[in-house]
């Protein structure tokens, strides 16, 4: 499959030009969809470690010690793992705001918005998958298995993980 960039290539300036701004408006529009989705995890997971404390330090009255005591331990533990998702979270939402979508990458690496024939990625942190100019990204870090086969590839090339061959499509 001839990609957008790949037909444009050897082509004058302002053809280039052109294919260059639609690669920074799908990076942008990419880039955007992640931080809303990284936003609303942060949002939804406050508002869970906000609920547990209500509850954890609410009342007890109704309940026997031990049960109040294991129920505590219990709602320790879970909050402490929501936190740790909480700052994990804004690390990745970091990651996402630091890349800058005008900077127009042509091989697979960080900061890359990256097609293929299989899935898309975007190459800055670990996150669930999320909608961006109506298609599916998944958010990776550098270390993921695809992303280090796909290192360094260009569009048109491809790698191969697990038996599944990845072949990048386009590259912003």
């Amino acid at each position: 499959m001839v990609t957008l960039a790949m037909a444009f290539r050897g082509l004058p300036f302002p053809y280039k030009a052109l294919v260059n701004m639609d690669h920074i408006a799908l990076k942008t529009s990419v880039l955007k969809a992640a931080r809303e989705h990284l936003e609303t995890t942060i949002a939804d997971l406050r508002e869970r470690i906000s609920d547990l404390k209500s509850v954890t330090i609410g009342d007890d009255n109704s309940e026997s010690a031990s049960q109040t005591e294991s129920r505590r331990g219990s709602d320790m533990e879970l909050m402490n793992s929501l936190d740790d998702q909480l700052v994990n979270t804004l690390k990745a939402l970091d990651r996402v705001e630091e890349i800058d979508p005008a900077i127009r990458l042509d091989v697979v690496q960080y900061g890359a918005v990256v097609r293929t024939d299989q899935r898309n990625f975007l190459i800055a942190a670990s996150m669930d998958d999320f909608d961006a100019a109506g298609e599916e990204y998944l958010g990776v870090t550098p270390k993921a298995p695809v992303i280090q086969a796909l290192t360094g590839r260009k569009a048109g090339e491809s790698a191969t993980v697990n038996g599944i061959t990845y072949q990048v499509k386009d590259i912003c």
